[in-house]
């Protein structure tokens, strides 16, 4: 397996230039789900996601870099990238990252952004005191939870949902995904709970349609709980880039997600490189009622 800087030269090297950014036609907007390279799986520096808002005409970004720190995953172990080297996910290590948002979100106020630090925290068994620990050493302005695990095999890399999901038919998969989702929302520690369904990246295909009518079976249960805790929902728009055919939630959860009362708050847009920031945002943003994500007027 090459290592971390043979991948980011890879990268570098492979990819082809970042398309035009264009201009979003809704002013105002904020995208709330951002990874830089320091998450492993990403490319771009903060400053060039910074800019590419900017060209969007976004009006707030924050910075969500992956933590992935479950000491029972199978599989590799999850690292954060700082200056081209893989560091052990671990608080010390995201001390160059905070303090790389922070730089900007003062050099970038004053040209019309505003940047927030945030995290997104993959949800394990158990890991309530270190979530806690880590809001209080570094103060995050907002804390996304992900899940991205069943039974501690991930099920959204292309190199091992076939053996998570082999494990499980369409309702066991369901059922487990939405029971840490639940647990997720009632450990009150998180702001918004990312891209719900997001067992659907590859479980769609696998199981085809039973995947969908059992998650729709758990929705009610989830939305409950989401809502007892005031844990809101982000509408994720890298499903339409994953050849999903929706956001995450899908459209019926989201409309049911706002008949229940559940906060409907934030867009992400789960951007990777720079020129996803902001992605689709023009349809999605008009989902969102009132300011997105907290964010006021500069």
């Amino acid at each position: 397996m090459p290592n971390v800087s043979e991948t980011l030269f890879w990268l570098e090297v492979r990819l082809p230039e970042f398309p035009a950014i264009e201009l979003l036609h809704l002013e105002g907007l904020a995208d709330y789900h951002i990874h830089c390279d320091y998450s492993v799986d990403a490319v771009g520096s903060v400053d060039d996601y910074c800019e590419a808002a900017l060209k969007r005409g976004l009006a707030e970004i924050c910075f969500t870099t992956h933590y992935d720190s479950n000491p029972n995953s199978e599989g590799e172990p999850e690292y954060i990238v700082v200056k081209g080297q893989k560091l052990s996910t671990c608080p010390d290590s995201l001390e160059l990252y905070v303090d790389d948002v922070r730089r900007a979100a003062d050099k970038y106020l004053v040209l019309g952004l505003s940047v927030k630090l945030g995290l997104e925290f993959s949800w394990y068994e158990n890991c309530e005191e270190q979530v806690q620990g880590l809001i209080e050493r570094y103060d995050f302005d907002h804390m996304l939870c992900a899940v991205h695990e069943l039974d501690n095999i991930c099920f959204c890399c292309h190199t091992s949902f076939e053996r998570c999901f082999a494990r499980y038919n369409a309702e066991e998969t369901a059922r487990l995904y939405s029971d840490q989702v639940v647990r997720a929302a009632r450990s009150r520690l998180f702001d918004a709970i990312a891209h719900l369904d997001y067992v659907r990246k590859y479980g769609a295909k696998y199981y085809g349609p039973p995947l969908d009518l059992a998650l729709d079976r758990h929705i009610p249960e989830v939305l409950a709980a989401l809502k007892h805790t005031g844990t809101a929902l982000e509408i994720n728009t890298a499903g339409l880039r994953q050849n999903i055919g929706s956001y995450y939630p899908r459209m019926e959860t989201l409309n049911a997600a706002v008949r229940e009362g559940v906060e409907v708050s934030y867009l992400g847009s789960d951007a990777h490189q720079p020129d996803q920031v902001g992605y689709d945002f023009d349809a999605a943003g008009v989902l969102i009622p009132g300011p997105i994500g907290g964010c006021e007027s500069l």
